[in-house]
């Protein structure tokens, strides 16, 4: 795959990173596939669309309907319920904003992916109002329905109820079973895509997926640095670990660069958490030991963006990485005791891959 050469891994380990990281592969990437198989579901009924624009709050349109598609969500699907998050994943979700849910005249038809690729149709009027704010959805909407899904699609469903550090045992036990010897068939299986349509979800116009898949590949790069160089560690997997990586008792976050904030001089890299709001997404200057920067990733030529080509993907990557200590790092200057959002550090300071260190 493109993306999986642009990020140094190949197919095979891009896809083991996909199945068995929940929070990138089964909750964006496999968002993103809906979309994907419903053009292929369309196709092959012959049905013509229209995709919509990105600043647009549904996907496409079928027979002059505008349709919002969305996948099964895990927790609460059944093998006799079907459940959809109808809550924005991103914009302006504040009081002052649109809010974290869809107005009335938003769309006229919810598109549900079922677990066992199958398609619901809801007409918006049948979706219960928030109720709180008349004028808008409720969170979530809920249908019962009857399908017979394969062993495999159930299996996979339990599977992804899996929480934090069971997930990743769970897939295993999952690619065990059914015989599968690679984590690139095992994905296929899972998405029911090509690993050439995976590729295509890899977009500008998906740049979010892209900015995801850099920093989980950063912590597959960081594994590779420490196997190479025979170093024991630990990775942790909760979703709300604080280091990724333990190396003898030492704590380790692990970070990518920030590109709007790097100059020839200094790395910049966000040092703030990917939840929370005000203080709660700032991390305690002693939250992790370690920051282990990942440096690998060559950037586009300007030229390129300012001809508006892809700013995202990178053009090479290389396996490298700065390691500072968190006692390097400046408080926040209105948050004492918590690190700022960015931080920056002179490029000539820091050696890359600098053993000496473990």
């Amino acid at each position: 795959m493109r993306i999986a050469n642009a990020l140094g891994l190949g197919d095979e380990l891009f896809c083991k990173m996909m199945v068995k990281t929940k929070m990138f592969g089964m909750v964006a990437v496999l968002g993103h596939s809906a979309e994907i198989r419903y053009e292929k579901f369309l196709r092959s009924k012959n049905i013509e669309f229209e995709k919509a624009s990105n600043d647009e709050h549904f996907d496409y349109t079928v027979k002059g309907k505008r349709n919002q598609v969305k996948r099964f969500e895990t927790g609460r699907t059944t093998l006799d319920k079907l459940v959809a998050n109808l809550t924005k994943t991103h914009g302006n979700r504040s009081g002052g904003g649109t809010g974290d849910v869809y107005f009335k005249t938003d769309f006229d038809n919810l598109v549900i992916l079922d677990f066992d690729g199958s398609f619901h149709t809801v007409k918006v009027d049948d979706i219960t109002e928030h109720r709180r704010r008349p004028n808008q959805l409720s969170g979530s909407h809920t249908i019962h329905r009857d399908i017979s899904p394969t062993p495999f699609q159930k299996d996979f469903l339990y599977a992804l109820k899996e929480k934090n550090e069971k997930f990743p045992p769970a897939i295993e036990i999952l690619k065990e079973k059914y015989n599968i010897t690679t984590y690139s068939e095992l994905w296929q299986k899972i998405s029911n895509l090509t690993l050439e349509e995976t590729d295509s979800l890899f977009s500008v116009e998906n740049f979010r997926l892209i900015t995801a898949a850099k920093g989980f590949a950063a912590e597959e790069h960081f594994n590779m640095f420490l196997e190479q160089n025979e170093i024991e560690y630990e990775q942790n997997i909760g979703m709300y670990a604080k280091s990724d990586h333990i190396v003898n008792g030492v704590g380790f976050q692990v970070k990518t660069t920030y590109p709007n904030g790097t100059t020839r001089s200094h790395w910049a890299f966000k040092t703030h958490k990917s939840h929370g709001h005000g203080e709660t997404e700032l991390y305690k200057n002693d939250a992790f030991d370690m920051v282990a920067v990942f440096v690998g990733y060559e950037p586009q030529e300007k030229a390129a963006l300012e001809n508006l080509e892809d700013r995202y993907t990178p053009t090479s990557t290389t396996t490298s990485f700065i390691f500072i200590p968190i006692t390097d790092l400046d408080d926040h200057p209105n948050h004492p005791g918590h690190l700022k959002r960015v931080s920056k550090v002179p490029k000539d300071r820091y050696t890359i891959n600098d053993t000496s260190i473990f």
